[in-house]
């Protein structure tokens, strides 16, 4: 519980508004993880947060990583206590969990449950430069702890007290649903978000449907996993490579695509201006594309889909 704090964000400087949410600290020199979505677009005003003592005190934004709804805040002051981040979690169905925050502006509050799910799949629209996209976040937990508005940035820990996840949004129409940022998938990209301030990341440019041969079968593929292509964005690294609607990519630089390493993880993973190959079955057979990868558009904040930010 020490090392969980209340995160206010004030909206712009001549705001009055204020955004509340939750952080913990994973470095003794004042190093917080929380939210995207809890630092207003315009957060260049007042940050602060609140220790479990009570004790408030002044932060300022190290990076904002609104694709991934991931922010970094550096306090001031130290040493602070400091939560462990499971790098590698095993984490199953069924497992109890605690997530903790700042519920309704109820400080200190923890709330119990199980691993509802893994690899939950949310809607969510991101406003950028060049208008709205819908890009979801993928590969969630799902949680039946209770969390709910200003719950957001929390840590949610196993049993051993080990952070898991970042809780992160809630089925706004039901009760005990709520999802988690998997942690395991962050740390890679924290030395990028705390050294530059945000994370670049790549755009393949197409939309697309899974075929998994559980529940689509696809006659004649050697593949056990695929995605359909259905459209293709213009001016992007698919358009590029000349993939084409109808297509199905079944491996991105050569590893064929599966329940685990998806479409998602394979762009996500890659560099941008990285030229990757895109290996797709076009009329039976098989074709190998190249293209450069190209970065997404500059992200400037999220608006809720149906499953809006706690």
């Amino acid at each position: 519980m020490p090392a969980v704090v209340t995160v206010e964000a004030r909206r712009g400087a001549l705001s009055r508004g204020t955004g509340i949410g939750t952080g913990f600290f994973y470095s003794t020199d004042g190093r917080i993880l929380t939210n995207a979505h809890v630092l207003p677009e315009d957060a260049g005003g007042e940050v602060r947060v609140t220790l479990s003592d009570g004790q408030r005190i002044p932060a300022t934004i190290v990076g904002r990583d609104v694709w991934g709804d991931v922010a970094v805040l550096q306090a001031e002051g130290g040493p602070f206590p400091t939560l462990e981040l499971a790098e590698n979690s095993e984490l199953r169905v069924g497992e109890p969990v605690l997530a903790i925050g700042s519920p309704r502006n109820f400080r200190n509050t923890a709330t119990s449950g199980i691993v509802s799910g893994l690899d939950r799949l949310i809607p969510r629209t991101v406003n950028t430069d060049s208008g709205p996209m819908a890009i979801p976040l993928r590969g969630l937990i799902q949680t039946d702890a209770a969390v709910n508005q200003g719950n957001s940035g929390g840590p949610l820990v196993t049993a051993d007290g080990r952070v898991v996840g970042i809780n992160t949004a809630v089925q706004s129409n039901a009760n005990d649903i709520g999802f988690a940022l998997p942690i395991a998938r962050i740390i890679p990209r924290l030395p990028e978000l705390e050294a530059t301030g945000t994370v670049a990341r790549g755009l393949l440019g197409v939309r697309y449907q899974l075929i998994d041969p559980e529940v689509d079968a696809f006659a004649g593929s050697p593949y056990p996993y695929a995605v359909g292509v259905s459209g293709v964005m213009p001016d992007t690294t698919a358009s590029a490579a000349g993939v084409a609607a109808g297509d199905l990519i079944v491996a991105i630089n050569g590893e064929p695509l599966t329940r685990e390493y998806t479409l998602a993880h394979a762009i996500d993973g890659a560099q941008v201006g990285e030229t990757i190959t895109i290996s797709v079955r076009r009329r039976g057979q098989l074709i190998e594309l190249e293209a450069t990868l190209a970065p997404r558009p500059q992200a400037i904040n999220t608006t809720p889909g149906q499953l809006p930010p706690n």
